[in-house]
């Protein structure tokens, strides 16, 4: 039988507000906050949303490119909705990239019926950073989201798998001190600062690794096989988590 390795992700810690700059930020990512929508007493046909007779129980998507990258909780029985929830991760969302919001009356857990949706090629063109936006969904109903500035967050930006003697590298975030290092998936991290993992326990070794870029310890890298070892020196810049 197989070896299960513990697994994990280095941590991340919120940046304190006024201790980033909308410059330090990578292009075309943005926070996103859905706040609420306003939709017809009935659907076009004339029906009730619900056969008692009920409002609907709507929930939003957010697809970027055809991804579904994120989905709301239902609110029950409400034709205006109130959310008021900011993502829990930035969204990337390029010039030409495909946006596309839509919001679903919750029936069950496999069933749902649309109640409307806005696509877009890019941001819609009054979702801008720092102003509320209304959206017009395609059948006389409307959203209201909140584009902002990305939210930055302290950390190294990897997930791994501890091995005896090394720590493989499993997934390495986009905008984080681990990827613009070079950091790559399949790699095997052999040493942190002047330890080697090998002499550290799985305790040790995760936490070394989290707090790695902030020490500003270099990390002792292999390839997948253990060999080519080379040294990895990462900044102490912030990680923008994205979608």
């Amino acid at each position: 039988m197989g070896c299960a390795y513990p697994r994990g992700s280095t941590h991340v810690t919120p940046v304190p507000a006024g201790h980033s700059t909308s410059g330090e930020a990578p292009p075309d990512i943005y926070a996103l906050r859905i706040i609420e929508g306003a939709f017809p007493d009935k659907m076009i046909s004339g029906l009730p949303w619900d056969d008692d007779g009920t409002g609907p129980d709507p929930f939003v998507r957010l697809y970027i490119d055809g991804r579904l990258v994120w989905e709301s909780d239902p609110i029950e029985n409400q034709t205006h909705p109130e959310w008021n929830v900011e993502l829990d991760r930035n969204i990337r969302v390029h010039p030409k990239s495909q946006f596309r919001l839509e919001v679903w009356d919750f029936d069950s857990n496999v069933s749902a019926n649309p109640m409307g949706h806005i696509e877009r090629t890019g941001l819609p063109g009054n979702a801008l950073p720092g102003a509320i936006a209304r959206l017009q969904l395609d059948n006389k109903a409307s959203m209201t989201v909140l584009v902002s500035q990305p939210r930055a967050q302290r950390g190294v930006g990897v997930e791994y798998e501890i091995h005896p003697d090394a720590i493989k590298v499993l997934a390495v975030q986009p905008y984080s001190p681990a990827a613009r290092a070079g950091l790559k998936v399949g790699e095997l991290i052999v040493g942190i600062g002047p330890e080697r993992v090998a002499h550290l326990s799985d305790k040790e070794a995760a936490s070394r690794l989290s707090l790695a870029s902030e020490r500003g310890n270099k990390l002792a890298v292999t390839n997948a096989e253990g060999k080519s070892e080379r040294v990895v020196q990462m900044d102490t810049g912030h990680l923008w988590l994205v979608y």
